[in-house]
């Protein structure tokens, strides 16, 4: 933390404070280093300086002692060691003879502690530096032989202290130099800071008075006087660049209230976008909670809108929506926001709501807003929407989560038929993690090859001979069974699943088909639904043809289901994919026929070989003098047009009876067969044959004994 502190001391300094700073900490350092180097320097020289001088001590010590020794002369060696008294660093001398006995000894009085009787390792011409004493042995010869020798001990204190006063003296040149220098700089800062100095002067003026006009004067023979220069020709562009930018200022607000209006706008209907939706929701949450209000959230999504895009062309659609902007305005309070989340999605925010049934309310306006027609481009145009609904705090105080809620009841309003709406509540989010699941485990089905197909017979209702099969899918789950494709195809084509889903159904009915034919079934035929969804691909033709290519099956004896709804929304583009179909000799069938919006006029526009009449015409026949009329009336319409009838769900003989006698071609139901697995079909196939019978009741009874018979009692061990 202190260092820290230094540094931004430091770095409030001026430039000039820091150059100074800089140049007499380089200089100190320079200084010190070399006070350093010359003080071990001088340490070393005393240290050598006074070893050759005890050493010089020794030899003549050696020398003079040489005949003492010989004599054992006691008293003379004496006095001859008395004579280093002279020699201040002296402490301590000792003579041994060649025993290694002590001869003779010195030390001076302030020294006696330092007496010793040993040579202390030394031996020969040698010598011992120690922290606060030198040591020096020195042989003593006589005539070549070894007679002795001298041990002197030096105190290095005095050498020390040379060595201090030497220090102190190092010290005081240093800070005298280091003084001069921080003269000399201070000097010297004022010919460089200077320039810099005027320019700081100039900006601080032109900050304060906002006048860019102002130059700093610096001479320019300087070094520094290139920058004086820059900076007032950046003054110059500053100054010319202020007068530009008077002019761009009023096109830069004109540009932030047009990104201003991107940013929050939908630029196709003018509503807001789902950027602004979701921050206006935040604080739509926020006042509501600060305040116990309530807040409902709408989510709309318009039915069927593709089929406007696809048929009438995007321009149309963009007008559809603008149209549907202004109506869901008109019907929503003023101050509540409607917004365009992408699409055909909307989204509404109902905030400071009292009565909890205002949400309904405003939902059945919107709905009945778009339900009257709309003129566009010369085409009457019918459009709905499904609306879901969920409150704040009732069902959640999270963005993300009213709007996840709103859209799980929008999705129930989609189930419930459309064109209508549903409040959320805690079941359907149940439901809706079901259906995520559910999501899931579909995806890994195809993967894993958990799909299977089973076929319904379809029976010629005049020879009775089982001529073609319906191909159902049923999904055999690992842990749930057998589940039907009513409790996921609509999950399927939800998510884009139905796609994979129904080519797989496609080549597999077209294998399955191909083997019986190899089998020398050769009569039937096969048909296979289709969604919208599959229809809608751009490559679903090609898809088509493929599969019918590589399992080599006849496209004759195919037959593509579509329903009416499929054809109401039809363009040329979905009309040209069913004429490419019917040109490669596959047939096409209409289902469920009657349920929907069935007319001559549509009949006669698309390529159709077959008419199937809905299950729930045949369902009360002959009771029913309505269903009757119906069926007679399809039975005859498509006889006009050279189409095939089929009834579905024939269960009794009552109802095939009345449809065999309206003119009615086939029939698929029950009473003749449920869906089953294929080896089953093959038994069924075998066992059919055709019978010819002139009289019509007796032909009837033969082919439900050649049918209902041999058939039932076949399927019972399915």
């Amino acid at each position: 933390m202190n260092s820290k502190r230094r540094f931004q001391w430091i770095d409030r300094q001026t430039v000039g404070t820091k150059l100074k700073l800089a140049n007499l900490f380089t200089s100190g350092i320079v200084i010190f280093l070399a006070g350093v180097l010359l003080l071990a320097l001088q340490a070393y020289l005393s240290g050598m300086a006074l070893l050759e001088q005890a050493r010089t001590e020794a030899a003549v010590v050696g020398n003079n002692i040489s005949a003492a020794i010989i004599f054992k002369d006691h008293a003379s060696a004496k006095e001859i060691l008395g004579t280093l008294k002279a020699f201040e660093d002296v402490a301590h001398a000792s003579v041994f003879d060649a025993e290694q006995n002590i001869f003779s000894d010195y030390a001076k009085a302030a020294q006696h502690d330092m007496r010793t009787d040993t040579q202390g390792g030394l031996r020969g011409n040698a010598y011992d530096f120690s922290l606060h004493r030198l040591r020096v042995s020195h042989p003593i010869d006589y005539e070549g032989k070894a007679i002795g020798t001298v041990h002197i001990d030096t105190d290095l204190a005095s050498t020390y202290r040379r060595i201090g006063w030497y220090a102190l003296s190092i010290s005081i040149i240093m800070l005298a130099c280091l003084t001069i220098a921080n003269m000399v700089l201070r000097r010297l800062q004022q010919f460089v800071t200077a320039p810099l100095h005027a320019l700081a002067k100039t900006s601080t003026a032109i900050s304060e008075q906002g006048d860019v006009s102002l130059r700093a004067t610096v001479d320019a023979s300087e070094d520094l006087g290139m920058l004086a220069k820059a900076f007032n020709a950046m003054l110059d562009r500053i100054e010319k660049r202020e007068i530009e930018l008077e002019c761009e200022i009023e096109e830069r607000k004109r540009v932030e209230v047009k990104l201003d209006r991107l940013a929050h706008f939908d630029s196709v209907t003018g509503l807001h976008n789902r950027y602004f939706f979701h921050d206006r929701l935040g604080s739509a949450i926020a006042q509501a909670q600060a305040l116990h209000q309530r807040t409902f959230v709408m989510f709309l999504d318009l039915d069927n809108f593709k089929a406007v895009n696809d048929t009438l062309g995007h321009d149309v659609g963009d007008e559809l929506l603008r149209v549907v902007a202004q109506r869901l305005r008109d019907a929503v309070p003023a101050g509540d926001t409607v917004a365009r989340l992408g699409g055909d999605e909307f989204a509404i925010i109902l905030e400071n709501v009292a009565d909890g049934s205002t949400g309904e309310t405003v939902a059945k306006r919107c709905i009945d807003a778009l339900s009257r027609m709309v003129r566009i481009n010369g085409n009457e145009i019918y459009i709905s929407g499904s609306i879901g609904l969920s409150s704040c705090p009732d069902d959640a105080v999270d963005v993300n989560a009213l709007l996840k809620f709103a859209d799980t009841a929008m999705y129930y309003a989609k189930n419930a038929g459309k064109n209508t709406y549903r409040v959320f509540n805690s079941s359907m989010q149940g439901e809706a993690q079901k259906r995520f699941a559910m999501n899931g485990n579909l995806r890994r089905a195809l993967e894993r090859d958990q799909f299977v197909l089973q076929y319904q017979p379809q029976i010629d209702l005049v020879t009775g001979q089982i001529f073609g099969v319906e191909a159902l899918i049923r999904w055999a789950h690992p842990d749930l069974g057998l589940i039907s494709p009513m409790e996921f195809i609509p999950l399927a084509e939800e998510t884009g699943l139905i796609v994979p889903i129904g080519a797989w159904v496609l080549k597999s009915a077209c294998l399955q088909l191909k083997a019986w034919h190899d089998e020398g079934y050769t009569q039937l035929h096969m048909a296979v639904n289709l969604s919208a969804r599959q229809l809608a691909e751009d490559t679903f033709v090609e898809t088509v043809l493929d599969i019918v290519r590589t399992t080599g099956v006849n496209p004759r004896m195919l037959e593509l289901e579509l329903t009416e709804s499929m054809l109401m929304d039809a363009g040329d583009a979905f009309i040209a994919k069913l004429d490419t179909l019917r040109q490669a000799g596959i047939m096409l069938a209409i289902d469920d026929f009657g349920t929907g919006y069935s007319s001559m006029s549509y009949l006669k526009r698309f390529p159709i070989n077959t008419i199937k009449v809905d299950r729930s015409f045949v369902r009360d026949l002959p009771d029913s003098a309505q269903d009757k009329a119906i069926t007679k009336a399809i039975i005859s319409m498509a006889h006009s047009l050279q189409m095939r009838v089929i009834a579905e769900g024939i269960e009794t003989d009552r109802q095939e009876v009345v449809l065999t006698a309206d003119g009615c071609n086939s029939g698929q139901g029950y009473l003749y067969s449920p869906p089953v697995n294929a080896d089953e079909i093959s038994k069924l196939a075998r066992l059919v044959k055709p019978v010819d019978i002139p009289l019509e009741d007796d032909r009837l009874s033969a082919r439900r004994a050649a049918i209902a018979t041999k058939t039932r009692s076949s399927h019972e061990r399915v």
